[in-house]
């Protein structure tokens, strides 16, 4: 399983937010996306994740967060098992490493 930093993700989404074949996720619930998530990065919880299988097939990267790091983990797992071809990429630290890094975060949906 691949990982990236809070860092490099930062970078990534300032640089790739416009790039179709890429897709940045968030596992966590509906409640926890909406108290707070990272700018760009859109929710699909990890028990609706199979429902959003035909979104992913267009993508060649797919970066995937939560707020710690082990629901993403399992996100991946469970997308490869699904056959998703894109690039899964975990982000380390989830969204506490990203808050803990001084980045900004926001609130509702």
């Amino acid at each position: 399983m691949k990982h990236i930093s809070v860092e490099e993700f930062k970078k990534v989404i300032e640089g790739a937010k416009q790039d179709s074949t890429v897709d940045f996720i968030n596992v966590c619930t509906t409640p926890e996306y909406d108290e707070k998530h990272i700018p760009g990065v859109r929710s699909v919880p990890l028990d609706t994740l199979e429902q959003h299988l035909n979104e992913f097939q267009t993508k060649k990267t797919i970066y995937i967060h939560c707020r710690s790091g082990m629901r993403s983990s399992r996100a991946i797992e469970l997308l490869l098992e699904l056959g998703v071809s894109a690039e899964l990429i975990n982000v380390e630290g989830g969204i506490l490493a990203w808050e803990h890094a001084g980045f900004e975060t926001k609130a509702g949906g």
